[in-house]
């Protein structure tokens, strides 16, 4: 099985991970998620089951985490104050998506010709 069917089946088939499926998604060492566990940066749903799980939500914050660590030779436990930013930016984007949700239909065509113009 690819990495990509791996990935599909896991983000597809329910809400949790392994460690080891959740290293193989985000393709980091079970060693340095289990250092990210100790800085508290990743959370498990159970800390005293025999076997680790993670929400499928820690994927892409960690590949993100991941990416940038790479891209700028960053240490773990920078990662790890990274990967706190990049949690609490995707769960301010899923709020500001409800608020938007909530406008009347002509608020929300204004407010994406003000974006417009703002990014021109």
């Amino acid at each position: 099985m690819t990495q990509e069917q791996v990935e599909s089946v896991l983000l597809d088939s329910g809400d949790t991970v392994t460690l080891t499926e959740l290293s193989l998604c985000c393709e980091m060492s079970e060693a340095e998620l289990v250092e990210l566990v100790d800085y508290c940066a990743l959370v498990p749903l159970a800390i005293a089951a025999p076997q680790q799980r993670f929400s499928v939500q820690w994927v892409a914050p960690l590949r993100a985490a991941d990416k940038l660590r790479l891209d700028f030779d960053l240490d773990l436990f920078t990662v790890a104050m990274l990967l706190g930013h990049l949690k609490r930016i995707e769960a301010l984007e899923r709020q500001l998506q409800q608020l938007r949700a909530l406008l009347p239909a002509r608020l929300q065509t204004s407010l994406r010709s003000d974006a417009l113009a703002d990014g021109a």
